[in-house]
């Protein structure tokens, strides 16, 4: 996987999983939010309950990762969960 510099981010299968299960879950952090704020309880009910399925996710990830042989550096996974969040051109 690569930065948008090019350069190459060393991340595992493992801890590319943990990344995309982390940018789900800000992403459904976010919703919920916004969500509350506007009063839209049935959204939120629903987005909730995503979250919880999503919090579920990250911790079977992060409990592979502890499995992973590598070393993953939290700002490669970090870098990675930016990248997954920007819109594609």
């Amino acid at each position: 996987m690569t930065s948008d510099d090019g350069a190459q981010i060393p991340l595992t299968p493992a801890a590319g999983q943990l990344a995309g299960c982390y940018r789900k879950l800000l992403e459904l952090v976010e919703r919920c939010a916004r969500s509350l704020e506007v009063g839209d309880w049935v959204i939120l009910s629903d987005e909730a309950g995503d979250l919880s399925v999503a919090a579920d996710e990250v911790a079977a990830a992060a409990e592979a990762l502890t499995r992973d042989g590598a070393i993953t550096r939290p700002v490669d996974v970090l870098a990675m969960v930016e990248r997954l969040s920007r819109p594609v051109d």
